[in-house]
């Protein structure tokens, strides 16, 4: 990555984090893009070459999440079955969730807060069942799902992320994000072998 990589990289870090702030403290509806861009010394203009909308500031970092989850999918579906590599892609996303354990509390804060980015995010939520279930059932892949297999698997694991992300929102298990994850996922029994 050159320098100018690595300064809008950091520009748009420093614009989500400010944007992430200002939303904890103030609330969605009172930060504007004019509070976000003078947090970070940048006209508003900049932001808006960064992030279209104030929402998007939020639903960027579902992005990342999706990103993270497609990615890691990728590569382990090279050495694991379908099964066992959206499981463990789960648990690397909810890791990376919980290492910035503040800044994406913050995040489910504000996207509850708001209907429209709640229904954006579940709208982004719906793409990505659909994209990873065609993943796993792929015919270029030597160990894939039926589809209908590969669409039950995708909708349930991202359902048992719903769930433990709720439950790390609201405080009520005490503990780490992958671990309530894998609690949530005892209760469905996965064939983590069967392939076409």
């Amino acid at each position: 990555m050159g320098l100018r990589e690595d300064k809008k990289d950091r520009t748009r870090t420093q614009l989500l984090e400010a944007g992430l702030d200002l939303i904890h403290k103030r609330g969605f509806e009172a930060t504007t893009v004019a509070d976000i861009a003078a947090a970070v010394g940048v006209s508003p203009r900049t932001l808006l070459r960064y992030f279209p909308t104030k929402e998007d500031v939020i639903v960027s970092w579902v992005q990342d999440g999706m990103t993270i989850i497609r990615e890691e999918l990728e590569e382990r579906l090279k050495s694991e079955p379908p099964v066992v590599a959206l499981l463990a892609s789960a648990r690397a996303m909810l890791a990376v969730f919980e290492e910035k354990s503040r800044f994406f509390l913050a995040i489910e804060t504000a996207i509850r807060s708001n209907r429209s980015i709640s229904a954006r995010k579940e709208q982004m939520i719906a793409e990505l069942i659909d994209e990873v279930a065609r993943i796993l059932a792929s015919p270029d892949r030597p160990c894939r799902l039926p589809g209908v297999v590969a669409y039950t698997v995708s909708g349930t694991v991202f359902a048992l992320i719903r769930a433990t992300i709720s439950s790390w929102v609201e405080g009520r298990e005490g503990m780490s994000l992958p671990d309530i994850f894998d609690q949530a996922a005892t209760v469905v029994h996965f064939e983590t072998n069967g392939t076409e």
